[in-house]
């Protein structure tokens, strides 16, 4: 949990993210999503499930890393091939 600017995100395990990715948080979150969607509209849902994962990363590593990897993911989504999304 720190909150230095200095923090360095160390390397990942791809498969195994991409493993996680697809049996553990894509079918909980899609789960969320559905229970969500009987209470608001699209956006006031998708807008929860990204304050409530930011809030995570916050929770997790602090204000500045928590920055640092959300911008790590915006930079990762815009160059990364449509064909490697999570299925």
């Amino acid at each position: 949990m720190s909150e230095s600017g200095n923090f360095t995100l160390p390397p990942e395990n791809k498969e195994r993210v991409m493993r996680l990715t697809q049996e553990v948080f894509v079918p909980y979150l899609q789960k969320a999503v559905e229970v969500g969607a009987t209470q608001a509209p699209f956006t006031e849902v998708l807008s929860a499930a990204s304050t409530a994962y930011a809030e995570l990363v916050e929770m997790t590593v602090g204000r500045d890393a928590g920055v640092k990897l959300l911008r790590s993911l915006a930079d990762h989504m815009e160059t990364r091939p449509v064909s490697d999304r999570a299925q």
